[in-house]
């Protein structure tokens, strides 16, 4: 899929006539050139740059940056064009410039928005990669969302105008359910009373479930609500599709108080106080027992979970905040063939250009018995991988960040998996470190089994789930430029 985004990136020919800025005294290009690359992979990597809206500033011609506002549910793009650099005459070709920059928005934007949270685990970017959504689907949403008037700022050639999607329009490709469901009525009871919706208080800093440590609570598209005892209290599916569809399943506010009213939550709602947080991304509230038992034993509230009357309060950082995308430009693109021809030829490895960066996956990695550390013979495959991420960081200091990412095949036993996923993760960091990678360079991440490649009921299946996906990441930047 991600190729299929490249192909179609690239295939917007405005660029090949740009690249003719190539020339021999271009600053840049002499750095490259006097590195060893030739003229041809130079010209091929800035290509592969601007298709993913990563040109330098010296060469780009219209530039975005991105924010999301979960309160409205928006995401937010400040586009603007240097019609001068663009070579568009003025007054008389305003109009080829604004369709210009709209043509181009689908590339400037696809990277930031991509990389919003769906779920607990899950990123948009994971989900085209699933194939529960397209990029062309992303482009019609694109393509009809909102646009304020093009202006020039002040004094400038910069034409700007500021784009805006509507978050539950990109949520709504991915409420597949035709009906919702309801869950049973719990054995035990506790004093309720019916309620006209549910309000969530999550802010400030939680404990993660299952872990030691807290974190922040994060929004998404789609979170989860759990009890303490992991009994999953709410998620999209509970919810009626078309209500789903038209404004999520939950809405995010920052304000509280008792004189806080929400047309969500109508003027007697539930009041919880979130005790942890669950998720990889830590978007998941988990609630006390008795709190779920004051929902679940009463029908009128389970139905305020049909109709979606949830609210979640969280921080104002987490809700208002720019959004940051890979800087995958052209030193990105001519390390990429290097390491992939390196790599590509060694067992059990698969390597791919992400939205994220360089993802390189081993799969049915083996241990020791019992034990998270690895088998002798898995440390060759290691220390290839080793070998080229320190090629790349000895040219780039302190242009990447690592992350490494473990991932279980699934045996019905969700807690025992997150663990064991973190730990072999944290056993492929060591590996890596022990090979002369700098520690401070390294995050890592446990999935346990919830994002299976292939079907757990063969052990081949299982095999291929059992993975640790190492990432070398790019600086993020603020700014898409083409």
């Amino acid at each position: 899929m991600i190729k299929k985004l490249l192909a179609l990136s690239v295939s917007a020919m405005l660029f090949s006539t740009a690249f003719t800025l190539f020339a021999q005294n271009d600053s840049e290009t002499q750095l490259y050139l006097s590195q060893g690359y030739s003229l041809e992979e130079i010209e091929e990597a800035e290509l592969r740059a601007a298709s993913t809206a990563n040109v330098s500033k010296a060469k780009s011609q219209i530039s975005s940056s991105s924010r999301v506002d979960w309160v409205s549910g928006s995401f937010i793009s400040d586009v603007s064009m240097d019609v001068a650099k663009a070579g568009i005459p003025m007054p008389s070709g305003k109009s080829l410039a604004v369709n210009r920059i709209q043509m181009e928005l689908p590339v400037l934007i696809k990277d930031p928005l991509l990389s919003l949270y769906v779920d607990d685990t899950r990123t948009l970017e994971d989900m085209i990669l699933e194939g529960s959504f397209t990029f062309e689907d992303i482009s019609r949403i694109i393509d009809t969302s909102k646009r304020t008037p093009a202006y020039f700022a002040k004094g400038s050639n910069n034409l700007k105008f500021t784009n805006t999607i509507n978050l539950a329009e990109v949520g709504a490709l991915l409420v597949k359910h035709h009906a919702p469901y309801v869950q049973e009525k719990p054995i035990e009871r506790i004093a309720s009373r019916a309620y006209t919706g549910i309000i969530i208080d999550a802010r400030g800093t939680l404990p993660v479930q299952g872990e030691h440590t807290s974190s922040k609570v994060s929004p998404c598209l789609f979170p989860r609500i759990w009890d303490e005892n992991m009994t999953l209290v709410y998620e999209r599916n509970m919810v009626d599709p078309q209500i789903a569809k038209k404004s999520g399943i939950v809405e995010y506010t920052k304000e509280a108080g008792n004189n806080v009213r929400y047309e969500r939550t109508g003027k007697s709602p539930l009041w919880i106080i979130a005790k942890k947080v669950y998720g990889v991304n830590r978007c998941d509230p988990v609630i006390t027992y008795e709190d779920y038992l004051r929902i679940a034993t009463i029908p009128e509230n389970r139905e305020l979970l049909k109709e979606g009357k949830v609210v979640i309060l969280l921080d104002d950082k987490e809700l208002n905040h720019s959004v940051k995308a890979a800087e995958r430009n052209t030193r990105y693109y001519l390390d990429y063939p290097k390491i992939q021809k390196q790599l590509e030829e060694v067992p059990g490895l698969d390597i791919e250009d992400t939205p994220s960066g360089l993802e390189i996956t081993m799969s049915d990695l083996r241990f020791i018995a019992d034990s998270t550390a690895l088998l002798p013979e898995e440390r060759p495959r290691v220390s290839v991988i080793a070998s080229q991420i320190k090629n790349v960081l000895l040219k780039n200091p302190g242009e990447y960040t690592i992350t490494v990412e473990g991932h279980t095949a699934d045996v019905n036993k969700p807690e025992g998996q997150m663990t064991l996923s973190i730990q072999r993760a944290q056993a492929v960091v060591q590996a890596l470190i022990q090979d002369g990678i700098d520690a401070s360079l390294f995050t890592y991440k446990g999935f346990g089994g919830t994002l299976p490649l292939r079907s757990n009921d063969t052990p081949e299946g299982r095999a291929a789930n059992r993975r640790v996906v190492i990432k070398l990441m790019p600086k993020s930047t603020g700014e898409q430029r083409r």
